[in-house]
């Protein structure tokens, strides 16, 4: 007979070896919480029956998986955020790549779910550039874990939208009846502006470069020493002065704090250091 903690344990154990996904880096009460949705769902009494119906089910795999993952999104949510990247970090950001002559920009909404965080930066960059839109080199990728999160972020359709003062809705949204109510379409050509993937950030691979990466409301899963990996592996997907957006709840960790300096703390905007702020970074560390 096995104690709650060790099926605990052998619960986290069996999710590693048949599906990859290490349960070791999130924290435990929340991994808990997201377990007790699925035991209740299936009718399972303890973590051992739930391993019962995990070998006998494979279709719950995902439906656990998805729960770990879940996320709660909203257009522009944290609006104090977005309008500080509207009014300084974008402007900024245009500024200095005509300056040294670029037209290329490429942001990254890491953990995006159902693509609501992903086309609001799309809306602040279309309302950035304006009538130059074309004229640029745009990569906007939304990535997450969630199939079906993605899926929606895909289809672009939307039942409720509010946007950022000064932002027109039917510039960016088209409105359509349904039984359920208004729906909001996002218009096709903000739409293939943008690309969604499933990305694990736990996971090594080939690092794309990026002016901005959000990653808003992830870190807050893990463990401390799992966010160092994750804000690391972010780092490598800066470009030089690029920036870096985390949730209103997160925080830079000590090690971090060598890697980025906090140009906006109170909306949680850091701009990665060059190697010499590092060096100076580290020595003061």
């Amino acid at each position: 007979m096995f104690s709650e903690d060790q099926a605990f344990a052998l619960l986290k154990r069996r999710i590693y070896q048949d599906r990859g996904l290490d349960c070791e880096q999130y924290k435990e009460n929340y991994l808990k919480r997201r377990f007790a949705v699925r035991l209740r769902a299936t009718g399972a009494g303890d973590y051992m029956e739930y391993l019962g119906i995990l070998r006998r089910d494979p279709d719950e795999y995902t439906r656990l998986l998805n729960e770990l993952t879940i996320n709660v999104t909203q257009f522009f949510r944290d609006k104090d955020v977005f309008n500080r990247l509207r009014s300084d970090v974008l402007p900024d950001l245009v500024r200095a790549k005509e300056k040294i002559g670029s037209r290329s920009l490429r942001v990254w909404s890491a953990g995006c779910a159902s693509g609501e965080e992903t086309y609001s930066l799309t809306i602040l960059l279309a309302e950035e550039l304006g009538a130059t839109i074309d004229r640029w080199n745009l990569r906007i990728v939304g990535s997450d874990l969630d199939d079906a999160s993605l899926r929606v972020a895909k289809r672009g359709v939307y039942s409720e939208v509010e946007l950022l003062e000064g932002i027109p809705l039917e510039r960016h949204f088209e409105m359509a009846a349904s039984p359920e109510g208004t729906r909001y379409l996002v218009r096709d050509e903000l739409k293939r502006r943008v690309r969604f993937e499933k990305i694990n950030l736990l996971e090594e691979g080939e690092r794309r470069r990026y002016d901005i990466v959000l990653c808003r409301n992830v870190l807050i899963y893990f463990g401390r020493q799992v966010q160092v990996k994750i804000i690391a592996g972010l780092a490598e997907s800066i470009l030089k002065d690029g920036y870096l957006v985390l949730g209103k709840s997160e925080t830079l960790g000590p090690e971090a704090s060598k890697m980025f300096k906090p140009t906006f703390p109170r909306e949680r905007i850091y701009q990665l250091m060059s190697a010499t702020d590092a060096r100076k970074a580290a020595t003061r560390g």
